[in-house]
């Protein structure tokens, strides 16, 4: 298969990279549910860990990876600041390969005092999304990819 140089139309059409555009609303979106989650003291990426475990209880790392979307690695660097906490418990599962991750008690209590400041981020992406926004980021969050 015959490569052809790349001309200014080319790089044109980059400018609407779509993985950049969903890179740079992801850090958006962050950055407001961090600047409400601020008086909580918890991050937005804490509380989201947290409530999915308060929701869907004890699991092992790798499907709470799978669910969260995110590299392994980088949720057990996240699980290693809430542990310290005492957030979270770990134990090894059933395989020891396999490590269960669980909300404490005092975890629990964490969520309860951050949600007033999680549902005014909520409510303010929502706004700015709009409903068309939001369907397309639910569908999207929805979609295998890759």
């Amino acid at each position: 298969m015959a490569t052809r140089e790349f001309d200014t139309t080319d790089y044109m059409a980059a400018g609407g990279c779509f993985c950049l555009a969903s890179r740079q609303a992801a850090r958006k979106i962050t950055r407001l549910y961090d600047s409400h989650m601020q008086e909580s003291g918890i991050r937005a990426t804490q509380f989201t860990i947290l409530s999915q475990l308060m929701l869907r209880g004890e699991m092992p790392v790798g499907k709470l990876a799978g669910f969260l979307g995110t590299e392994r690695t980088t949720l057990t660097r996240n699980l290693a600041l809430l542990e310290t906490q005492k957030w979270i418990s770990t134990k090894p599962g059933e395989d020891p390969r396999v490590r269960m991750i669980a909300i404490t008690a005092q975890g629990r209590g964490v969520v309860r005092r951050s949600f007033p400041y999680w549902a005014k981020a909520q409510a303010e992406a929502g706004k700015l999304l709009g409903a068309d926004g939001q369907a397309a980021l639910k569908v999207l969050g929805s979609r295998n990819l890759g």
